[in-house]
């Protein structure tokens, strides 16, 4: 005799635009600026970057950004749950936690 426990989990509920515009920290020093016009710029330490954002889908972040030949990246972070104003991201290299700061 088996006994099959199936467990769905939902999928991430779609995250609007407005809720990221402002500033972001993240857990480990770095910062998250998101603007209404689609622009971002984050600094992490001493390193600054920025460029373009998107939400494909809802719930993954493409940041668009230029490299030194001109080239555009794209790095998309899958936003997994969003807890008032905390997110709980995934990048290519590790999970995170977003905590959005309050605006002037």
């Amino acid at each position: 005799m088996f006994l099959v426990l199936a467990t769905a989990f939902p999928s991430p509920s779609p995250v609007s635009p407005q809720l990221l515009v402002g500033e972001w920290h993240v857990q480990g020093g770095a910062t998250y600026h998101f603007r209404a016009d689609g622009t971002w710029s984050a600094h992490f330490a001493d390193m600054l970057d920025g460029g373009r954002w998107r939400l494909r889908g809802g719930c993954n972040l493409d940041l668009m950004s230029e490299d030194a030949h001109g080239k555009t990246t794209h790095e998309i972070i899958v936003i997994d749950r969003v807890v008032h104003e905390t997110l709980y991201v995934r990048t290519k290299y590790d999970r995170q936690v977003w905590l959005k700061q309050p605006g002037p």
